[in-house]
């Protein structure tokens, strides 16, 4: 019975395959383009601009540096991450940096919802990135960033040095939205859900199309089969009923 089952079921499938694919593949295409559409049209592109920098646990240049001194400076470095996200001195340092190169109305709190830091796996190098609708605004912010962070963490660290690795440039093209991941996606939900629905249609459909549906769903034998008695004009036109039983019958 559960083979029954389970040759049912492929047939369904099979079934919503070849009798729904246009149709499917034109959902696809429709929710593809709605999906792109929105993501140009309704969604604002967000720009990133990214200050680097490098820690050091011994100011003294001259010094050699040891594997614990390196893994001080990693330390370092996280640390100064937790220190940037967490202090409204250093944040309101650097939108009163900012606003000497432009009038830049924002908080700290609006700030630091703005930004993303991490370390450079396996260095003592960490970055912020600062996000905004505004590809300038964003490097104003990164270049404030580049000016304060050297000067303030040290003196609040208490030890080591920071100093920078690249000057952040004016973003050219947008981090987000991904207008291809979008489109993609649309495509994928509307196959999958137009072939859900056309498939749950097909499987929960308890018509009696054929001598082959008896069998499957009772398991009885078939004695005989009374024939479709059609008229010579039905027969040379026969309609979309007929046409879609003898298809169905076809396909079992």
């Amino acid at each position: 019975m559960e083979k029954n089952e389970n040759t049912s079921s492929l047939q369904t499938l099979v079934f919503v395959l070849r009798r729904r694919i246009v149709i499917i593949l034109a959902i696809s295409v429709l929710t593809a383009l709605l999906f792109g559409a929105v993501t140009v049209f309704f969604i604002d592109p967000v720009y990133s601009s990214r200050a680097k920098f490098y820690v050091n646990n011994t100011q003294d240049q001259m010094t050699s540096v040891s594997q614990q001194d390196l893994s001080a400076s990693k330390s370092l470095a996280e640390s100064s991450i937790v220190i940037i996200k967490n202090s409204n001195d250093l944040l309101k340092a650097v939108i009163k940096e900012a606003n000497t190169k432009a009038k830049i109305d924002i908080t700290p709190k609006e700030l630091k919802n703005m930004i993303n830091a991490g370390t450079y796996s396996g260095t003592e190098a960490f970055y912020i990135s600062v996000s905004s609708t505004d590809p300038e605004q964003a490097h104003i912010l990164a270049k404030a960033f580049d000016v304060t962070v050297p000067k303030m963490i040290p003196s609040m660290i208490k030890k080591g040095d920071v100093s920078v690795i690249d000057t952040p440039e004016v973003p050219k093209e947008p981090d987000s939205p991904n207008v291809v991941l979008y489109t993609v996606i649309g495509a994928f939900m509307g196959f999958a859900a137009s072939f859900v629905i056309f498939y749950l249609a097909e499987a929960l459909d308890n018509t009696i199309y054929t001598e082959e549906d008896i069998k499957d769903k009772f398991g009885y034998p078939i004695i005989g089969v009374i024939p479709t008695i059609v008229t010579p004009e039905q027969s040379a036109k026969p309609s979309n009923l007929i046409g879609f039983i003898r298809e169905r019958g076809k396909n079992k």
